[in-house]
């Protein structure tokens, strides 16, 4: 099974829950500065990388992660995706697109804003991580949701 999270950029929100899934990083405890930007692809995903499909390993039941930026066409995308799959035979349950946008808090917004559209990683990188900080538990809860529905 191929399991897709996506978001807008393809470098924090899909990045860090493709993480947590593969055990990168731990879901007891909130991650460490330094521990998220070891993490791969963590705010290192260019603009000119969105809609390139990374893969970011596979999981103890040998599914297949990977990450995905698509801007604000995440439903589109997902349907592309799907359609794409039906052509090529692929049986529609074989790929799981997890949408991660609807977890992203103000603080997550700019902080990805500033370090990737404006080039202002530094200041972006600390937002970004408080932001993390407060919505690690609804990112946790989404990745248990989607392994138990992988089960």
């Amino acid at each position: 099974m191929k399991i897709i999270y996506h978001c807008f950029g393809g470098t924090h929100s899909s990045v860090l829950c493709a993480a947590i899934h593969l055990g990168i990083i731990s879901d007891q405890h909130i991650p460490g500065y330094q521990e998220l930007m070891n993490c791969p692809y963590f705010d290192k995903v260019s603009g000119s990388e969105v809609g390139i499909i990374h893969h970011m390993g596979r999981d103890e039941r040998e599914n297949d992660i990977y990450i995905l930026g698509c801007r604000s066409c995440g439903p589109i995308v997902e349907k592309i995706i799907r359609e794409m799959g039906r052509l090529l035979g692929i049986a529609p349950d074989e790929v799981v697109m997890v949408d991660t946008t609807p977890y992203l808090n103000i603080l997550l917004k700019m902080g990805g804003f500033l370090s990737r559209g404006l080039g202002l990683v530094g200041p972006g990188r600390i937002i970004l991580y408080r932001g993390i900080r407060l919505a690690f538990p609804s990112f946790k809860g989404l990745v248990r949701k989607v392994k138990k529905q992988v089960t």
